[in-house]
């Protein structure tokens, strides 16, 4: 693979730094939404149910009790993954303090097609194509902070092209410009890519060892 297939350059050069500032209040900003909401359903449901109940409306543990599953279910879950998302947003941020997003790529193949969009596949893969037809390795990719489990896994917009920022053999953070969206992405085929990683320049190497990218993640 040529060293300098890292997408097209963009129309225009995003601001990085801001980019993972704004990576970073987001993944917390999710996660503390989602653990204030759950929580409250959990935890704030029980006694406002057993004041209307007092109240004499019986009734409300009819609408109260599977409010009170979903808030402990969801906590439970948004607390498993938050680990996770400041895994993946560290390694991004690292990245993105070595890499800036002045490449794009116009357009992108979903690999796992209509079928990675119902449910939650174990993971997602795409490859990426240059405005001058080069096509990427097949790529696994993870949204950075992930999206609900009842909502469409894919970052919304991504089929209209993905700001890149890194080096494809080691992988790279994607940012979707028309949705806001990031995710880290690394080669699927994690050993069959090992030469391309191996082929990289003394420079190549260095900065991808510095941005976290020259061990398997995702």
């Amino acid at each position: 693979m040529p060293d300098n297939m890292q997408g097209a350059h963009a129309p225009e050069t995003l601001d990085t730094a801001a980019l993972r500032g704004k990576l970073t209040n987001r993944m917390w900003w999710t996660c503390i939404r989602n653990t204030v909401i759950y929580a409250l359903m959990a935890f704030g449901v029980p006694p406002l149910g057993a004041a209307a109940n007092r109240a004499g409306m019986s009734w409300i543990f009819v609408i109260g009790g599977p409010m009170i599953l979903i808030g402990i279910f969801g906590l439970l879950g948004t607390l498993r993954t938050v680990p996770i998302a400041v895994l993946l947003t560290r390694t991004c941020r690292k990245a993105l303090a070595q890499y800036s997003f002045d490449k794009f790529c116009p357009q992108i193949t979903k690999v796992d097609g209509a079928a990675a969009t119902k449910g939650r596949p174990k993971s997602m893969t795409l490859s990426l194509h240059t405005a001058e037809g080069q096509e990427t390795p097949l790529m696994r990719m993870d949204p950075v902070p992930r999206s609900a489990p009842w909502r469409n896994p894919w970052p919304e917009g991504i089929e209209k092209g993905v700001y890149v920022a890194g080096d494809f053999p080691f992988g790279a953070v994607g940012y979707v410009p028309s949705s806001g969206t990031f995710f880290l992405m690394q080669p699927d085929d994690w050993e069959a890519t090992a030469h391309d990683r191996k082929q990289a320049s003394p420079d190549r190497a260095t900065r991808a060892k510095d941005a976290d990218l020259t061990r398997r993640i995702i």
